[in-house]
Order: C-alpha cells, then sequence, then structure tokens
C-alpha cells in the first residue's frame, strides 16, 4: 500500500472504533473522517456529490415521511387499539404483542417499529402488575426480524437493494420465509421463557401459604389459569379498557384513510417498481410527499421530523468507503475476502452471513452493510451468485442481537426499562439475546445451505 491507502485505511479504522464506542456522535465522526479522506488526497473536492448515493437517501427520506405522516394521522394508534381489544388472555396478550412489534418494524423499520411497540407495553405491562423486562427484550429480537424482512425495512436491506439492483419481490422470494420461520421459532422460546417466568413469580407469592392448599391446583392447573388467579384484583377486560384509555379517543377519520391508501399503494408500488421502469427513490419519495401532502401539517414541521442526523451520517459514510474504492482499497480487500471465503469449507452466502454476522454484535450494521455492499457487488461482477447478498441480509440484521448493545433496538429496550424504574440486568439480556440469534444464525445457516447448495 502507498501513503495516501495507509492513511485512508488508519482514517476508516479510527472513524469505526468512534462510531462502536460511541466517544462522539456518529454523525460527527462519519463527518470528520469525510473530511480527513479529502485532506490526504484520497477524495477530490470535485468528487464529494457524486460518492454520496443520493439513491439509497432518497429511499430512506421518503420513507421517513411516508412514517412520520402516517403517525400522526393517527393509524397506529388505531392498530394498537384493535390489538388490545383482541387480547382476551394475557396468552394471547403477549403473543399478539410480538406479532405486533414485527409488523411494525417491517412497515417503519426496526427503530420505530420498536419506539411504539415499546411505548404500548410499557402501558400494558404498567395495567397488568406485570414486569416489562422479558417483554422488551424479546420485542427487540422481533424488531430486527421485522428489518430484515422486505426491502425497505431497514437501512441495511436499503443500501443491499440498491447496490445489488434486487427488486422488492426479490426479498419477500428469499427472506421472508426463514424470517417466518425464525419468528416462529422465537414465539416458542418467547412462551417458553414467559411461562416459566410466571410460574416462578406465582411460586414465589404462594410460598407463605401451606402447600397442602395449593400443591393439586398447581399441578394440575394451566399455566393461563394460573396467571388468572394471581391477576385476580383486576379484570383482564379492565385493563384493556384502561389501556385503551391512555391512548385517548381513536377515530376512523379522512387523514388515517388517507394514510392507509398512501402507505397501501407505496408497498404495491415498490413490489412492481422494477415492472414500471421506475426507481425505488421515486416511489419511496412520491409515497412520502404525498403523506406529507394530506398530513394535514405544515411542510416545515414534517420535514422537521426527519432524522437528518442519519441522512448525515450515511453521507459521510459514502464518501470514505467510496474514496477508498477509488484509490483501490476496496479492491484489495475484496481480494483478501475472497480468498478467506474461498477458504470456508461452506457456501459463499453462508460465510458471508457470519463474517457479517459476528461484526455487527460490536460494529453498527449501517457501515458494515456499506461497507461490504461493494465488495460483494465486486465479487458479482467478476462471476460470483447473486445469492451472496441474502447472507448479507441475514447477517447484517441478526448479528446485531448478539450484544445488549449490538442494535438500535437492544438500546430502546434498555433505555424504556431504565426509564420505567425497572432497569433490565445486562447479563440476562445478554444470555436471552446471545443465545436466541445463535439459534437463529444456525437455523439460517442450514436455510442457505438447503435453499442456495442443495436445490
Amino acid at each position: 500500500m502507498n501513503a495516501i491507502q495507509t492513511a485512508s485505511v488508519a482514517i476508516f479504522i479510527v472513524t469505526i472504533i468512534l462510531i462502536a464506542t460511541e466517544r462522539i456522535h456518529r454523525v460527527y465522526a462519519a463527518l470528520l473522517g469525510a473530511g480527513a479522506m479529502v485532506l490526504i488526497g484520497a477524495v477530490k473536492p470535485d468528487d464529494l456529490l457524486h460518492f454520496i448515493d443520493l439513491e439509497i437517501l432518497g429511499v430512506i427520506i421518503g420513507m421517513m415521511l411516508l412514517v412520520s405522516g402516517a403517525e400522526r394521522s393517527g393509524i397506529f394508534s388505531l392498530i394498537g387499539t384493535k390489538i388490545m381489544k383482541a387480547s382476551r388472555t394475557p396468552t394471547s396478550f403477549a403473543i399478539i404483542l410480538m406479532s405486533f412489534t414485527m409488523i411494525l418494524s417491517i412497515i417503519l423499520e426496526n427503530i420505530g417499529g420498536m419506539l411504539i411497540a415499546a411505548a404500548i407495553t410499557i402501558t400494558m405491562t404498567r395495567s397488568l402488575k406485570m414486569k416489562p423486562e422479558t417483554f422488551l427484550i424479546f420485542q427487540a429480537l422481533f424488531a430486527e426480524l421485522g428489518g430484515m424482512m422486505l426491502m425497505m425495512s431497514s437501512i441495511p436491506n436499503i443500501i443491499v437493494a440498491v447496490e445489488g439492483g434486487l427488486s422488492f419481490s426479490s426479498f419477500v422470494i428469499n427472506i421472508a420465509p426463514i424470517g417466518m420461520i425464525l419468528f416462529a421459532v422465537t414465539i416458542l422460546i418467547f412462551m417458553r421463557v414467559f411461562r416459566a417466568e410466571v410460574e416462578t413469580d406465582i411460586e414465589r407469592e404462594l410460598r407463605p401459604v401451606e402447600s397442602g392448599e395449593w400443591a393439586d391446583g398447581l399441578i394440575e392447573a394451566e399455566v393461563e389459569t394460573d396467571i388468572r388467579h394471581e391477576l385476580r384484583s383486576i379484570e383482564f377486560g379492565e385493563w384493556v379498557d384502561l389501556s385503551i384509555r391512555e391512548f385517548g379517543p381513536v377515530g376512523r377519520g379522512r387523514r388515517q384513510i388517507m394514510a392507509a391508501v398512501i402507505m397501501a399503494g407505496t408497498f404495491t408500488t415498490f413490489a412492481v417498481y422494477d415492472r414500471l421502469g421506475l426507481t425505488p427513490a421515486l416511489v419511496a419519495l412520491a409515497g412520502g410527499c404525498l403523506m406529507l401532502m394530506f398530513s394535514g401539517e405544515k411542510p416545515t414541521e414534517a420535514l422537521g421530523e426527519i432524522d437528518w442526523s442519519t441522512i448525515f451520517f450515511l453521507a459521510g459514510l459514502f464518501i470514505m468507503i467510496n474514496g477508498m474504492d477509488k484509490i483501490g482499497l476496496i479492491e484489495m480487500l475484496s481480494t483478501g475476502l475472497s480468498n478467506l471465503v474461498g477458504r470456508v469449507p461452506l457456501s459463499m452466502p453462508i460465510a458471508v452471513m457470519w463474517l457479517s454476522a459476528l461484526p455487527s454484535g460490536i460494529i453498527d450494521n449501517i457501515p458494515l452493510t456499506a461497507t461490504y455492499a461493494p465488495i460483494i457487488g465486486r465479487w458479482i461482477m467478476e462471476g460470483a451468485s447473486t445469492d451472496i447478498w441474502w447472507g448479507l441480509v441475514l447477517g447484517a440484521n441478526l448479528g446485531g442481537c448478539l450484544t445488549p448493545f449490538g442494535t438500535p433496538s437492544n438500546i430502546i429496550a434498555l433505555g424504556v426499562a431504565e426509564r420505567e424504574g425497572q432497569p433490565i440486568p445486562l447479563g440476562r439480556f445478554f444470555k436471552l439475546c446471545f443465545g436466541v440469534t445463535m439459534v437463529h444464525l444456525l437455523i439460517s445457516t442450514l436455510y442457505l445451505y438447503i435453499r442456495y447448495s442443495l436445490l
């Protein structure tokens, strides 16, 4: 490597360390890294705008406008109310709540979905007199599963879709099946943990009572019956009504109908955009602008709700990565990883999944995906199968849950619990997240092997 290449590598590594350790805000880290690349001559000032991937940023801005307008319309409060009314037992509540979290994350991406789901969970568990700990931990897991399902469900997916030219339908065909498998497996694990926790709480409450009074009942009774007995002081219908009142009055106004129509139209167009000769950015921005027009809010207020920090973070990141590509570093890294993957006795999608999943537990999956995407794109240009993209999608989305701080969903869960005065022990969080994520990765390994190596 020459001097500029060596300096560029050093800048990139320092930037990633600053992002991972959060010593300074990730936006400042990315922008300082991009500025340093300009100072050393790796990036020319004239190249700055060319290196920013406007297609990816257009999709993200459009989706932010779409989600923000839909939330202001009250449509999510309406959906939450319907879910609460459908929950007639604590067990059904738990399953519906986890399912709702995943659906929200598919529509809103994992950060937005987790924020709304966590708020609903706190309201519900407070009324139920239950600890939110287990709910929040598993909601973080379901948020990540939802975030990997569709093309626009997470920023890593958007990066992969644009870089690889992948369609909406290709995500449905390749990722949705394993997503549903992992959802079913995670529900089973969650219910096992949930029931064990409830039984432990009941035994703790009954410890002062004579064993003969409760022994037969505890042996024969179903878990749900025990839950009902434990919560005898509050009727199930009462806590549902109480929680619904906390949302305030929710009606079916014109804004909610329009929001539902615009969201449905946007997702439908995403499914066929390649056949219509459109681009993902055009579809997302059109849907976002329509939602902005019908939201009833002033444009300055709506635009102010866009997460501009993420936009500038990605812009700085793209400048660094494309700058390294221009001076030949991406090609060198591509060759090194290709040699490593070539030595792994597994198919390339599996190897890429593990090589992206393990670092995702420490490094934010957005810069990791942005770094891997051009490398995989180069492999495919050299004749590799496009199936490698699905290994990156699975690894980048699932790997973040290996540690409590590996994904925004986990951090949101920890923050909400602490704010409610019931902090989640990091040891328990790590044990559950790491264990479930390893199950996810092992099942995904089997899925990739069967689908892309045997079939």
